[in-house]
């Protein structure tokens, strides 16, 4: 809860702000141990007749050597996620849970009832029909998104002395958790872990990785092993932009769902824009889905559709193959029903190596996560695809 709250409080700030928070962080002076505190309590620990031998171990790493224990910098952590954040708001959007295993196991809907309408309707003493949804059993693989930072001590001691107006060390951790983000997004939004056969880039199915998990190209597109989960897709035709949106989200509600989000590329929100441009009511209607990050929101039959532009190419274009054109796709979601599956930690943890413990001068950085995606109800939602522009 405490960590959930720093994360609350931080994602109040703009970028500038959290960046200058960074900087702070980063070169606060350590504690000063003039008299040896440090070295006679580790001393005294050490031979304790109290402390396991295991225990000791983990001390004497911590101070040298070469397997020196790493350091977890919690106090980092809250205002790197903040960043990450603010560059992919669709990730803090996305519900998070635990994952069940190495492999995350799920139910995943493909029909809500398959009874004639009106079939619960019984007599006074009649027998109730029993009736189950359809489900398939699914799994979501956990991925391990990581990266590593540093820079030698002379680099950054030439810095500091040099008076240069920047924190090598800040720049290279938020640069590694814009890589980090641009990975994550893509592997949401196209991922596949899945089908080989047939796979790339230039495919709906998306570019095939063992190590990562399947995105919304393949699970709402209804390709590879997804051809029967009954999502729902458009091309967008004699239907502009808006109606195709609103249309996904009205076949997801006929299907039992209640949609809510809807992702796009860069160029496609543009192209949302200009089309509603002289809409007032989509220029002024906006919704802060985290703190500072508003967007603009489409109305549907029955509800409203938060619309969150993607940046960069994570969402990416395929060949369509009914005609051979280029498209890109927009999702339309039932945000109840996706979960982002976690282990270990449910934001990003930094790890700090102790500087010199294999012998290199250098300060270095870990920073990593393991997630899945969970889509328990495809037919819930859909996707649309569009002419790449």
């Amino acid at each position: 809860m405490r960590r959930q709250k720093q994360i609350d409080e931080l994602l109040k700030l703009t970028p500038q702000q959290l960046d200058r928070r960074l900087n702070w962080q980063m070169n606060t002076q350590e504690v000063r141990d003039d008299h040896d505190i440090s070295r006679k309590s580790l001393n005294e620990m050490i031979h304790a007749p109290y402390i396991p031998p295991s225990l000791q171990k983990g001390i004497l790493d911590s101070t040298s050597g070469t397997t020196g224990n790493v350091l977890i910098r919690q106090d980092l952590e809250p205002t790197l996620y903040a960043l990450f954040v603010k560059v992919f708001p669709a990730f803090e959007r996305l519900a998070k849970g635990p994952a069940n295993g190495l492999v995350h196991a799920f139910n995943q809907i493909t029909t809500p009832d398959s009874a004639a309408l009106g079939s619960t309707i019984i007599t006074e003493l009649g027998t109730v029909n029993y009736v189950a949804s359809t489900y398939v059993r699914q799994t979501a693989p956990i991925a391990v998104f990581a990266t590593g930072r540093g820079l030698s001590i002379k680099e950054l001691a030439a810095v500091q002395q040099g008076g240069a107006p920047y924190d090598p060390q800040k720049t290279e951790l938020t640069n590694g958790m814009i890589k980090l983000a641009t990975d994550v997004q893509y592997t949401i939004m196209q991922g596949n872990a899945s089908t080989s056969s047939g796979a790339g880039s230039t495919t709906e199915l998306g570019a095939y990785n063992a190590n990562a998990f399947d995105g919304f190209r393949s699970v709402l597109g209804s390709v590879g092993t997804y051809t029967t989960n009954s999502a729902n897709q458009l091309d967008i035709g004699s239907l502009n932009i808006l109606e195709t949106l609103q249309s996904l989200a009205t076949k997801g509600a006929n299907n039992g769902g209640n949609p809510d989000l809807a992702f796009m590329s860069m160029n496609s929100k543009q192209a949302l824009d200009s089309e509603q441009q002289g809409n007032q009511r989509y220029n002024d209607d906006k919704n802060e889905i985290t703190p500072g990050v508003r967007v603009n929101q489409v109305a549907w039959v029955n509800g409203n559709l938060q619309v969150i532009p993607v940046p960069g190419s994570s969402i990416g274009t395929y060949t369509r193959t009914s005609d051979s054109a280029t498209v890109e796709d927009m999702y339309v979601i039932d945000s109840s029903t996706v979960t982002v599956r976690w282990l270990y930690s449910e934001a990003f943890t930094v790890l700090q190596i102790p500087s010199g413990v294999d012998g290199a001068l250098s300060n270095r950085f870990i920073v990593f996560g393991m997630f899945g995606l969970e889509v328990a109800a495809p037919l819930f939602g859909g996707k649309a695809r569009r002419l790449a522009s």
